[in-house]
């Protein structure tokens, strides 16, 4: 079965049913810095040095919430939202659809709702809501161990978050107590982190305080949105990191697919890996 056919299928269903919903997209405050990281995330931990994906991800920061998110990837969905004209290209054009497939489909919200961090993923073939506590790592904070980075005097701190042990540089010049993904509860802005295995790393691009906008609470995709709590959607996220993704679109039946001489593959790719958030019990896989 041809694969490009199955993703045509389903795109062409996906964009039918999200094309034209109502989208949501408020300011939750006036943003007082905008930091562009570049993300490095290990996609097989045994071969480091070969298979490592690179993207850039955006950190909005306001007084009392943030946005952690794809730039790159809110521009495309807000245009895949109105212009059903792009919605096509992203579908035929090969190399677009490859680029945009590569790209984070998480966001971090901060302290939205109040007391919350909300995040907003798709795996399994759905789009899911998860609320959690704001939960805050406890860091030991290095004094004798201090780095320059995009001219900024940091400190290093070492903190065991959720499974990972991880490092992370900050600078009491920008005391704003926020960071790229979930690590915050520094006294200064974190502007270089990794864990210890170096399977994800932030290392900051760029760094904003004029004209930056607000700190935007957005969701464009229309549609149906599941939600459940954070370490059901790891072990479900996990589950669907190791399963064959087409064999189970072409056997579910839902999109009237012959299943004819199609075997499930034993090894998949991408899938020799874990999440930043270890914490959870890894579910049995078929």
């Amino acid at each position: 079965m041809n694969r490009y056919i199955i993703f045509i299928v389903i795109a062409l269903s996906v964009s039918i049913n999200t094309y034209g919903r109502e989208r949501i997209e408020f300011a939750l405050e006036p943003a007082l810095i905008e930091v562009v990281y570049e993300c490095r995330k290990v996609l097989d931990t045994l071969d480091i040095e070969n298979n490592i994906r690179i993207n850039r991800m955006t950190l909005k920061v306001g007084k009392s919430t943030s946005a952690f998110y794809s730039a790159e990837l809110k521009y495309s969905d807000s245009l895949r939202h109105k212009n059903r004209e792009y919605t096509f290209k992203t579908i035929e054009d090969r190399t677009l659809r490859r680029h945009l497939a590569r790209l984070p489909k998480y966001k971090v919200f901060k302290n939205y709702p109040e007391g919350k961090i909300r995040v907003h993923d798709r795996y399994d073939f759905c789009d899911w809501i998860i609320d959690e506590d704001w939960e805050k790592p406890s860091w030991t904070i290095l004094s004798d161990s201090v780095a320059e980075i995009m001219g900024y005097q940091c400190v290093m701190a070492e903190s065991n978050f959720r499974g990972r042990q991880w490092k992370a540089w900050f600078t009491f010049d920008i005391p704003i107590s926020d960071v790229p993904w979930k690590l915050c509860g520094l006294p200064g802005m974190i502007l270089r982190a990794h864990d210890s295995r170096m399977h994800y790393i932030y290392e900051p691009m760029s760094i904003r305080t004029e004209g930056i906008g607000n700190v935007v609470y957005y969701d464009y995709k229309g549609g149906i949105r599941f939600t459940t709590s954070r370490l059901k959607s790891l072990q479900r996220k996990y589950k669907s990191l190791h399963e064959d993704l087409h064999y189970k679109m072409v056997t579910s039946g839902m999109y009237g697919l012959s299943n004819k001489g199609l075997k499930k593959r034993d090894k998949i790719p991408g899938s020799n890996h874990d999440f930043e958030e270890t914490d959870y019990v890894k579910p049995k896989l078929e």
